[in-house]
């Protein structure tokens, strides 16, 4: 076992060790659930995190604050309430030392009121047709509004709400039905204003039923949930809190693994209704259920079945889900109403979206590896499944034999993941070296690379944006530290913290486990900082080479959520530059000189200035003359960026292993665009099931078809076609 690992055991071990010291002993108010969990909650808080705060002002008025912007967002409360409400904004403290929810209980049962007066208002308002030629206006933004002044200016607010829904949909009907009189599309029935008015007051409606359907569903434990991680949030963005069904999300999604039936599931007006077959899995298997189907009832093996119609669709999806092995019975309605039992056995379901993928693209001669990291994934529970470490390892190796001259390594929208498989990650392009300082209650560990073998040698680009966060940003500022490759994109959102998962029942007094589940915290333990002393937190990762990102101004930043914690520096790692390392500033001005003139580059940078700026108008005018010239004005602009999503007119999908192609794109030439040969197609493993698979091919096509309407990546394959 090498030094890195024993030093990160020892610090899980240390922190678990404290938490269990702080919480095993009675919870305050042992008869209620709910004093419990947030007795335990704040224990470990106080002792695990890595910046905790005292439950006093500070944190009162914290949690005060998320608390009332999360819940209200100024659509229910009326300055009248909020006298009343802003009488704890300094209280919170105590109260949550004495397991008091007093300030929960008046604020959460005023909000229900006043959510059901908002359905009665809301039900005789769009009963009558609504008049658009008055000249007024509706605010979007709660952060640019005042509190009501009483419940008439509040139910004001209301109307003028509502009225903006209705005209959206208005807005929305009359469009299509101008855009079908243009083409002389006589599917679409052309109605008059009225009808339209009617049907978009009714499409309103209807929305809002099923939010109040959603709100009456809510049950006590899922609001208490949203208080005790508006509590937990006001450590850091990042310290959670979980309900029990919502951590087993959470291990699903970073596992890219869940054991059930293999299909994903919606909520279609009421109805549990399939959305999507997952490939390979036990329904794929079985062939009798199709998407659109509808699940009515559950039953566990020989078990009686449970009606699941009108039932909420997560109480639902934890009746289907279910250990590998297990049987599930489905009774099934057809789109034509007949219905029909299924036998299932549960298995492993590999959700394939999330995990890594490869692909060679082939441009101007040369032959270049593209890997696709949607997240940083890993197994928690130990049962050998898939990591990212390990997937990215073989695809390396495939494109290795491929004879790859370079690899574009993409980690957009890539929210992070294990700490663990980035470091190792880095491990497979660089010799043995730190790749990260992790700073916690027990001083500064460094985390290194300690296999001396490299994976793969040549040139490499990293792709990121505003979405790419924690465990990308180490990889990608690794990368850069050691001048190992080229960062290419936007920069990052920010987060340079480290947390760690704690299951509430773990640390409950045995006597007390009749209160149990209580649910998981997510503690922020520690906190990293780069090899070079800084730190991503806040900061983020900037780019070596920017490209614009039309969404650049959209994402939201770490320095932008409530309570982030602070950036610093510490001292320096000792680290060796790659010996190979890229010319990086002839590649930037190269990259320059090469897109001063490039439309596309300036559209996507036009993009996101407008973009900035639909955000910032927060304001929009209720006369339906002025309403729809803004938006004619947005789908004008819409029509001139989209050419920035149209496939290049050169680019082409090859078959498997690059056999004849399976689809070339053809469409109006992008301007700008001087190559003539850039294809794309699938090798190793993913070859191998699309041949033997048609369902695995339509599904690998698709993703081989977005990389020819990726502009940013095809700019990386530039540079990396320039580098050594």
């Amino acid at each position: 076992m090498n030094r890195t690992r024993i030093s990160l055991y020892l610090l899980l071990a240390v922190t678990a060790t404290l938490l269990i010291c702080a919480v095993c002993r009675q919870p305050a108010g042992v008869g209620d659930k709910r004093k419990a969990s947030l007795d335990l909650m704040m224990s470990g808080l106080k002792n695990m995190h890595y910046s905790p705060i005292m439950a006093d002002d500070t944190l009162s008025a914290r949690v005060y604050k998320i608390y009332l912007k999360r819940l209200d967002s100024k659509d229910f409360f009326t300055k009248g309430d909020m006298k009343e409400i802003q009488k704890y904004e300094y209280k919170l403290g105590e109260e949550i030392n004495q397991g008091s929810f007093e300030f929960y209980d008046m604020v959460n049962g005023l909000y229900l009121k006043r959510r059901a007066e908002d359905s009665t208002f809301t039900k005789s308002f769009l009963a009558n047709p609504i008049n658009f030629s008055v000249n007024e206006s509706v605010q979007l933004d709660p952060m640019k509004m005042e509190y009501p002044k009483d419940t008439a200016e509040l139910h004001d607010e209301w109307r003028r709400f509502l009225k903006y829904q209705v005209l959206v949909n208005l807005t929305e009907a009359l469009n299509n039905q101008e855009k079908a009189k243009e083409k002389n599309d006589t599917t679409v029935k052309i109605k008059t204003f009225a009808e339209n008015e009617s049907d978009a007051r009714k499409k309103v409606l209807s929305n809002s039923h099923k939010a109040w359907a959603a709100v009456a569903k809510e049950t006590e434990q899922e609001r208490l949930a949203f208080f005790l991680d508006c509590i937990a949030n006001a450590f850091d963005p990042h310290t959670e809190y979980f309900a029990p069904k919502d951590r087993k999300n959470f291990d699903i999604q970073m596992s890219g693994q869940l054991e059930g039936i293999g299909a994903q599931l919606q909520d279609k007006n009421g109805n549990i209704t399939i959305a999507r077959v997952v490939p390979g899995s036990p329904t794929w298997k079985n062939g009798e259920i199709k998407e659109g189907d509808v699940i009515i009832k559950v039953a566990q093996a020989t078990g009686d079945p449970v009606d699941v119609q009108g039932m909420a669709i997560d109480d639902a999806i934890q009746l289907i889900r279910g250990k590998k092995g297990t049987i599930v019975r489905l009774t099934i309605k057809k789109p034509d109403n007949s219905t029909k039992v299924v036998v299932l056995v549960r298995d492993v379901i590999n959700l394939d979206d999330t995990y890594a993928h490869d692909a060679i693209i082939e441009e101007g001669g040369k032959k270049m590896g593209y890997i696709r990291l949607p997240e940083f994934y890993t197994n928690y529970d130990g049962t050998g499944s898939h990591t990212c470490y390990q997937d990215v390892k073989v695809l390396v190796k495939e494109l290795n034999a491929a004879g790859v001259q370079g690899i574009v390594m993409d980690l957009r929208d890539n929210g992070g993941g294990s700490l663990q498989d980035v470091v190792k990650m880095v491990g497979l392009f660089i010799n043995a070296g730190p790749i990260v300082q992790v700073k916690g209650h027990e001083g500064v560990q460094t985390m290194a690379d300690n296999d001396t073998s490299v994976a793969y040698r040549g040139p490499l680009v990293v792709m990121v944006n505003g979405g790419s966060a924690s465990a990308s940003e180490i990889f990608a500022a690794a990368i850069q530290d050691y001048k190992r490759g080229i960062i290419m994109g936007s920069l990052t959102y920010g987060k340079g913290t480290v947390q760690q998962m704690f299951n509430l029942d773990d640390y409950i007094n045995p006597q007390y486990k009749d209160l149990t589940p209580l649910g998981s915290i997510k503690i922020t333990i520690s906190k990293f900082y780069r090899i070079n002393g800084g730190t991503t937190q806040k900061d983020g990762v900037t780019p070596d080479i920017p490209v614009p990102d039309p969404y650049q101004y959209l994402y939201p930043r770490e320095k932008d959520e409530d309570c982030p914690i602070v950036s610093d520096k510490i001292q320096p790692a000792p680290y060796a530059i790659w010996s190979d390392a890229p010319a990086t500033q002839k590649l930037q001005s190269d990259y320059v000189t090469r897109t001063e003139n490039d439309s596309i580059i300036q559209l996507m940078h036009d993009e996101a200035l407008a973009n900035k700026k639909r955000r910032d108008e927060t304001m929009y005018s209720l006369n339906i003359d002025e309403f729809r010239k803004r938006e004619k004005t947005n789908l004008a602009l819409d029509k001139k960026f989209e050419v920035i999503t149209k496939p290049l007119s050169f680019a082409k999908v090859l078959g498997p292993d690059g056999a004849a192609p399976a689809k070339t794109v053809d469409v109006t030439p992008t301007p700008a665009v001087t190559s003539n040969s850039y294809s794309i197609y699938a090798i190793g493993d993913e070859a191998k099931k699309m041949k033997a698979d048609t369902s695995e091919t339509k599904t690998e096509n698709v993703r081989l078809r977005q990389i020819t309407k990726d502009y940013e990546l095809y700019q990386a394959t530039l540079v990396l076609n320039e580098m050594k």
